[in-house]
């Protein structure tokens, strides 16, 4: 019989079932490339007038802006979800709340080579990519009509039109529905407790060990009780801190290192790269120092998720987190 777990911060319950027929689904990834693109790769080096003008680079110290040269770029999104041009024109429509939909939606491109991905990238790269993360948040906090950052990276060949490494920063003007759900189960349970929801899941699951997939000198990768996925993961710093964007320079290195050895392990253990990565930090306007704590969740793109999940928001695993975390640390 499986078994029914709440997760304590989104306070979501999942089933557990391991007896289910769709199991061994969940013990591969299923991945389907992008298609081949008719013209150049517009994220190249010598590329650069093929995208709208950069925002931020690293690169050569004698490179003039949207020029060769550069290590990591950021631009406007070729196609943006939201655009930072306008003004909301807040609305309504009867019952409905309607307004532009202003917001950033900037697209990181990760390295000059094209076929890298982060299981092959340099750390060093990994960390120019990561420190970029921690510019854009900054600086996109001080836009005031911005409530919430989201970056997402899709791994390998996990759901993108581009084969390019990039990922996406979306600066938005509210707190996105899964990010809101944490952050109440957080302020409940730190009313409750007097402590981080996250902070007694690390130390719980770092000394039961059962389900720690990996620990560094800064950060743990878990999986968690009630994993909605079959080889979820949660990628958490040590450190009690809310803001992503507060992170340090050991603690930038240390992930970087961190985040190249799980796309290895996932690679291993799945047979394919493929996953979507997403960053959960703090919303920009409102205080949860105490009650919060940033994480990113790497979220494999194995079996489809079955109609419970996105119907009813009632997720089904077959692939008992304990087994998932035992086999990625046999990998690490």
């Amino acid at each position: 019989m499986g078994e029914l777990r709440r997760d304590p911060v989104a306070n979501r319950w999942v089933i557990i079932d391991p007896e289910r027929p769709d199991r061994e689904a969940g013990l591969k990834v299923e991945a389907q490339p992008p298609p081949p693109l008719s013209g150049p790769c517009p994220l190249c080096p010598g590329n650069e007038a093929m995208t709208p003008p950069e925002i931020a680079a690293f690169g050569e110290p004698s490179r003039q802006p949207n020029q060769a040269g550069w290590w990591v770029r950021v631009t406007p999104d070729l196609q943006p979800l939201c655009r930072i041009e306008g003004d909301f024109d807040r609305r309504p429509e009867g019952p409905f709340d309607v307004m532009n939909a202003i917001g950033a939606h900037e697209i990181v491109i990760e390295s000059p080579e094209h076929h890298l991905t982060w299981a092959e990238l340099p750390e060093q790269q990994l960390e120019r990519v990561l420190r970029i993360y921690k510019l854009r948040s900054l600086d996109l906090r001080m836009d005031e009509r911005f409530r919430s950052l989201i970056v997402v990276k899709n791994h390998a060949d996990a759901a993108s039109i581009l084969s390019h490494p990039h990922s996406h920063v979306l600066a938005l003007p509210f707190v996105p529905f899964g990010l809101e759900e944490e952050l109440r189960g957080c302020r409940e349970f730190y009313a409750r407790k007097d402590r981080c929801a996250f902070c007694d899941i690390i130390l719980h699951e770092r000394v039961s060990r059962v389900r720690r997939v990996v620990e560094t000198d800064h950060f743990v990768v878990l999986a968690p009780f009630a994993s909605r996925f079959p080889f979820e993961t949660w990628l958490l710093p040590l450190r009690h801190a809310s803001d992503f964007a507060r992170i340090g320079d050991r603690e930038l290195i240390d992930l970087a290192g961190l985040l190249k050895r799980m796309m290895q392990m996932i690679g291993k253990v799945l047979g394919n790269q493929a996953c979507t990565i997403v960053l959960h930090t703090t919303p920009f306007d409102e205080s949860h120092t105490h009650d919060y704590h940033w994480h990113l969740e790497i979220l494999p793109k194995t079996a489809p998720v079955v109609g419970f999940g996105w119907g009813a928001r009632l997720f089904v695993n077959p692939v008992p987190p304990e087994e998932a975390a035992a086999l990625m640390g046999q990998a690490m």
